[in-house]
């Protein structure tokens, strides 16, 4: 999707600032460009419609500024996207027009740049540009609904043109969550992407666009890795790197009919990204973070941890003793009866008493403490 701050962004629109409508206008959708190159006549400029971002000099007024504020407070009143101003004739532009503006929520803007038919040029491509990566990010969508490796394969061949044996994805988003610089951002990638196709022996292709507020790298390569994996992982975050303004995720690298999760995992690295200390994140390096993001991801799982955690709160409820605290505590100790045991601030016996009441709530009473102790951190993994 554009929006009104997509296109306040482009080259073409050197500065700008809002007179009318609220901060977050800037994120209404547009869909297509036009020019208010003519005063208002009886129909009121019922050509125009709603969620078109609309440009003028206001030339056909020039020196009649009633005539200007009268067909400015007309057209904001027509729901637009946007109406921007390039005022080079610098007609005033009243309270009146700013008030209708505010009432409309059409944003009323004035802008210094180039002739509005290069800012039109710019935003019909960038319009363009948008709808093939839509399509691709609803490609994308069904990838993730996909079960079988020929349907995931197929999807990468309609979206991408791959037919390789393995893929690698990253999964980047502006730090700052500024949607209006994230094209610009993703040209900067394109550079990295072609870099990798250049410069890397095995790869088949190397994309970048826009998925929704991210900007996501699917690499795929023609035969699998003659090292393990983590090498072109490590690889991968030493060319993301210099780009400060985005945080991301990066996926191992997989086989193509296993594409979607490659994507699950770059979004599941990219929950654990922070600008400055940690920007980049690999899924192979998340430890034991990944295998609680992928028991988060499947309902099965995390279904089964919130049963189990469940059946611990109602006995509790019943009258027992903090018997979900002493098991999360377990886990967390990994079975260290005294370790636990100082993390309730309760005696070492008292942790032993309820371990053992702990086992006969969860019908495993014939399980070793090593055992049972396994089973609760799968509890509590999620």
């Amino acid at each position: 999707m554009i929006t009104v701050a997509d296109i306040l962004a482009l080259p073409a629109v050197h500065s700008w600032k809002m007179l009318g409508g609220k901060p977050a206008a800037l994120q209404r959708k547009v869909w297509n460009l036009g020019i208010m190159d003519a005063s208002m006549g009886d129909d009121a400029y019922s050509e125009y419609r709603p969620g078109e971002f609309i440009l003028t000099n206001l030339g056909f007024a020039r020196d009649e500024p009633q005539l200007a504020d009268a067909s400015l407070c007309a057209m904001v009143s027509r729901d637009l996207a946007a109406l921007a101003v390039r005022n080079t004739h610098d007609l005033p532009i009243t309270d009146d027009a700013i008030a209708a503006s505010n009432a409309s929520g059409t944003p009323l803007i004035v802008y210094e740049g180039e002739y509005f038919e290069q800012v039109i040029f710019q935003g019909m491509k960038l319009l363009e540009r948008d709808k093939v990566d839509s399509d691709i990010a609803r490609l994308i969508d069904g990838l993730l609904q996909s079960r079988t490796a020929e349907s995931i394969r197929e999807v990468f061949y309609d979206a991408i043109k791959a037919s390789g044996s393995t893929v690698q994805c990253a999964v980047l988003r502006p730090t700052g969550g500024d949607e209006a610089s994230l094209y610009a951002q993703i040209d900067e990638l394109v550079d990295v992407a072609t870099s990798i196709k250049k410069e890397w022996e095995r790869v088949e292709t190397a994309n970048v666009f826009r998925y929704h507020d991210c900007a996501i790298v699917l690499v795929t390569y023609n035969r699998p890795p003659a090292a393990f994996g983590i090498q072109t992982e490590s690889e991968f975050m030493q060319l993301l790197r210099p780009h400060g303004r985005l945080v991301g995720g990066i996926s191992e690298e997989l086989p193509l009919g296993e594409g979607d999760l490659a994507v699950r995992e770059a979004f599941a690295a990219l929950e654990g990204a922070k600008p400055g200390r940690e920007p980049l994140v690999r899924w192979a390096g998340m430890g034991l973070t990944a295998f609680r993001r992928a028991a988060q991801s499947d309902r099965l799982i995390s279904s089964t941890c919130e049963l189990y955690q469940q059946m611990l709160r109602d006995q509790d409820e019943k009258g027992d003793s903090d018997l979900l605290g002493t098991a999360r505590a377990l886990a967390e100790a990994c079975g260290d009866v005294r370790a636990a045991a100082e993390a309730l601030f309760q005696h070492p016996n008292t942790v032993r008493y309820r371990l053992r009441k702990l086992k006969s709530v969860m019908n495993m009473e014939d399980a070793t403490d090593r055992q049972f102790t396994r089973f609760l951190m799968l509890v509590f993994l999620v």
